[in-house]
């Protein structure tokens, strides 16, 4: 039971590792969406799914070794979490502790992660939002009607231009009267 509960935490602490290069790269990510810099967001996207691919693969080691601890503390391999290693721990410090140690760790930078995420995703959305703008605004410029077009005698009317009287007609000002 102890070298499954030291491989636990070791997994842990290695998960731990690729999560803080993981928020490194999505706060690069951050950066890279608000200067609209798409080599660098590709950048960043292919070194973060090189994370999440080196996740999942210690997840499975670890979901391997939590399913041994539930076998031995006679759980369920469905329902076993850390955190009912740790009360199956109770008094044995020399597991418990580092156990609740890197758990914590692991909830906060799990909290850091989905935080800068959401902000990644809010930008990203405000930044789809404005190119279907941009891109309705030039739709919209190139179905303009043609009377946008101006021409010297698009205000004129028979007798002279509308709003000014034509001069065959006599106005306040003319001398002749």
């Amino acid at each position: 039971m102890a070298s499954l509960i030291e491989n636990l935490i070791e997994e842990l602490n290695e998960e731990y590792a690729i999560y803080e290069e993981l928020l490194v790269v999505s706060r690069e990510k951050t950066s890279a969406i608000v200067s609209n810099d798409l080599d660098r967001l590709r950048n960043t996207t292919d070194k973060e799914q090189l994370y999440v691919d080196a996740l999942t693969g210690l997840e499975n080691k670890r979901r391997d070794t939590m399913y041994n601890i539930a076998t031995v503390i006679n759980k369920s391999k469905a329902d076993i979490k850390v955190t009912d290693i740790i009360e199956f721990l109770e008094g044995q410090d020399k597991f418990q502790r580092p156990l609740m140690v890197i758990n914590e760790k692991l909830a906060k930078i799990a909290k850091q992660l989905r935080e800068v995420n959401g902000h990644n995703q809010n930008l990203i959305q405000e930044s789809l939002a404005m190119i279907e703008y941009n891109i309705n605004l030039m739709q919209n410029i190139s179905r303009a009607p043609d009377t946008a077009e101006y021409s010297k005698d698009m205000f004129k009317k028979s007798g002279g231009y509308i709003g000014v009287p034509s001069m065959d007609v006599p106005g306040k000002f003319d001398t002749s009267q």
